[in-house]
């Protein structure tokens, strides 16, 4: 789930879709209502999208593999306000303002993250195999595995 101030995001393929709620607290009870829900609209297969000012930004779609998109969808709405295939079920990390997403096939792309629109501002095939595993980045490096290999990249421009 993703979790900003008091609403909860949650998702799930096989046909479970995505849902927004909100949490409130009287006394020392909670209970929640829903704010939105997107039956198979916004699956999220394997990944968890990240939060920015607002807005989700993650890997949408459910076994669309190779060709899945990349989206920003505005969290107290659901309205998806840009979206990018070619992605697959692969998976983001938020670096500062930039996304590091790394598609399925391999390829990590750094995307500005905005609502604007689809900002790529990078694009490299940087590993083999399935990449269905979340990149890390640490000390300047992006980590990344698939079900063949395991990458280290210098992050710092040095």
């Amino acid at each position: 789930p993703i979790v900003a101030d008091d609403f909860v995001y949650c998702s799930a393929g096989y046909g479970v879709g995505a849902g927004l709620y909100k949490i409130t607290k009287k006394g020392s009870k909670f209970s929640s209502k829903e704010v939105w829900r997107k039956a198979n609209e916004l699956m999220n297969h394997w990944s968890t999208p990240v939060y920015h000012e607002g807005h989700l930004y993650g890997m949408f779609g459910f076994k669309k593999y190779g060709k899945g998109p990349l989206q920003c969808v505005e969290l107290k709405t659901g309205k998806v306000k840009w979206s990018q295939d070619g992605y697959g079920p692969g998976n983001v990390i938020l670096a500062g303002d930039k996304l590091l997403a790394l598609s399925d096939k391999g390829e990590l792309a750094v995307v500005a993250a905005t609502t604007s629109g689809y900002k790529e501002l990078a694009r490299r095939k940087v590993i083999s195999g399935k990449c269905w595993s979340t990149p890390v980045i640490s000390d300047g490096k992006v980590y990344a595995r698939s079900t063949k290999e395991a990458v280290c990249l210098d992050a710092t421009g040095n």
